[in-house]
């Protein structure tokens, strides 16, 4: 069979495609332009949607800077009632919630027995604005942004705490619940400065005392539920230096300030067995005064008597011994004082001097054997007193030290270790003879800022110490820092919100 030679498949192919490359070409650039222009269109309509979210919540955070002050001016101030316009979009809206958030405030171990006590309990409500995953809120005299679960402080809250005084003017917002994009808002003075703490019409259910300060036992608790928990967590976190939890479950967070209670100043001394109780000591060796004032229980001859803090770890004994009593109006003997330490560590630090003699009259120990009964002071602040450091020499049965048989087995360091811990302030340095001020500080700074003074009267016949009839003084330092409270100060103001 004739004719033209079958021409190569792949030939074929090549022409074929050849003759459509020009109208593919376009087809494929329009394709790639369509798909560019929706690309840009759509990633840029969201840039867009986030840029103007991020700019409304921006004017929401001034707006409602703005309204803070004006709650402010009507909640604590003098004026009645403040109105404000509010910025706002066709995305966003503001609202009034009277149920978002709540205030509980609690005062722990108020009867050093462990129990506590409500003191305020009540909701704070709140104005929010919502901007797509935005809401910008006013509670508690603050303003607050979260988005994304997390919650950033825009104002702070009313929450005052400077030297150990806790100022908590809580401001309680209600309204009509309406909703509006852009409105103008009257804020409308309800209730001003109620008196929560101090109060003397309220009372502890214990013991029924009135709510006064200075607040002198246990802790006082401020406990926050809020979806913006996170940032007032951040606001407790630079504040102060309490105690703080979050319980994200719940949505709350809490801090706790310790009071600074205790005894600081004259005290009546405890019946044996009894304490006074330290509490806010600074640890920088700042206990001026630390002296006691004894009555005989019939005479002070072969008197033990001791105050010591029995601790978890650290052990600390004040101890009097005296070997004389009154007779023809002088005291026939002297003065022993002695003071032991021990942090568990199977040794212990041991400070003594045998020989006071009370008729000088500048010593640290006096006797005045013309009261009946007689009465002895006792400085142990005092400056001019030498105690030299060693093993202990009791004098007699370790049953008369409440720490006696701890001195017994044990031995006493080959030196005093005059080294605090690193977050502890210690200037000094020691050698086996220092006076009894500086003995007496360094002890006292190592347990601070809390600890208890026990009185023990030795047993049998060396009780001489009538201790109803007997005191004492201490004086020191409180300790610095934000995690303490002396005074407490709570008002309720509420205030309505209308829109128009």
């Amino acid at each position: 069979m004739s004719g033209r030679p079958r021409v190569p498949w792949l030939y074929r192919v090549v022409r074929d495609r050849s003759g459509q490359a020009s109208p593919l070409a376009v087809v494929l650039l329009l394709g790639i332009t369509v798909l560019g222009v929706t690309s840009v269109v759509t990633l840029g309509g969201a840039a867009l949607d986030d840029t103007k979210q991020a700019s409304n919540a921006a004017r929401a955070e001034h707006s409602m800077t703005l309204f803070d002050s004006k709650v402010a001016i009507t909640a604590l101030g003098d004026s009645q009632s403040q109105a404000v316009e509010l910025s706002g979009s066709q995305s966003g809206e503001y609202l009034v919630r009277d149920d978002t958030t709540r205030i509980v405030i609690t005062h722990k171990d108020y009867d050093g027995y462990g129990t506590s006590q409500e003191l305020y309990n009540q909701t704070l409500g709140s104005v929010e604005y919502n901007t797509g995953d935005v809401t910008i809120a006013y509670e508690g005299g603050g303003v607050w942004r979260t988005q994304d679960n997390g919650t950033s402080m825009v104002s702070p809250p009313e929450f005052h705490y400077r030297d150990k005084t806790l100022t908590l003017p809580v401001i309680q917002v209600s309204g009509d619940d309406g909703t509006a994009r852009s409105p103008t808002v009257d804020i409308l003075e309800q209730q001003q400065a109620r008196r929560v703490y101090p109060n003397s019409t309220s009372t502890y259910v214990n013991n029924s005392e009135s709510y006064a300060n200075p607040v002198e036992n246990g802790t006082v608790e401020v406990t926050i539920y809020s979806p913006h928990y996170r940032g007032w967590a951040q606001f407790f976190e630079e504040r102060t230096e309490g105690n703080m939890s979050m319980d994200h479950t719940n949505e709350s967070v809490s801090v706790e300030l310790e009071a600074i209670g205790g005894v600081i100043g004259e005290f009546r001394m405890p019946n044996e067995g009894g304490s006074i109780e330290v509490r806010g000591m600074n640890d920088a060796h700042n206990v001026s005064s630390y002296t006691l004032n004894l009555t005989a229980d019939n005479h002070f001859e072969n008197m033990h008597w001791s105050m010591y803090n029995d601790g978890t770890t650290e052990d600390l004994e004040f101890h009097i011994y005296a070997d004389g009593k009154c007779k023809s109006g002088n005291f026939t003997g002297d003065i022993d004082i002695s003071i032991y330490y021990s942090n568990s560590s199977g040794s212990y630090q041991g400070w003594q001097n045998s020989n006071i003699d009370p008729d000088d009259a500048d010593s640290m120990a006096q006797v005045d054997c013309t009261t009946d009964p007689a009465t002895m002071s006792i400085n142990f602040t005092h400056d001019g007193t030498n105690m030299t450091y060693g093993a202990i020499e009791m004098g007699g049965s370790d049953n008369k030290w409440y720490f006696g048989p701890e001195i017994k087995e044990n031995n006493a360091n080959a030196s005093a270790n005059f080294t605090h811990d690193a977050d502890r302030v210690d200037p000094y340095e020691t050698d086996d003879n220092e006076s009894l001020k500086v003995v007496t500080n360094h002890y006292m700074s190592t347990l601070s800022p809390r600890f208890e003074l026990t009185v023990t009267d030795g047993p049998g016949g060396s009780e001489r110490v009538n201790e109803q009839a007997s005191g004492g003084n201490l004086d020191y330092t409180q300790a610095d820092g934000s995690k303490y409270i002396t005074f407490l100060h709570i008002t309720e103001n509420r205030v309505e919100v209308r829109f128009r």
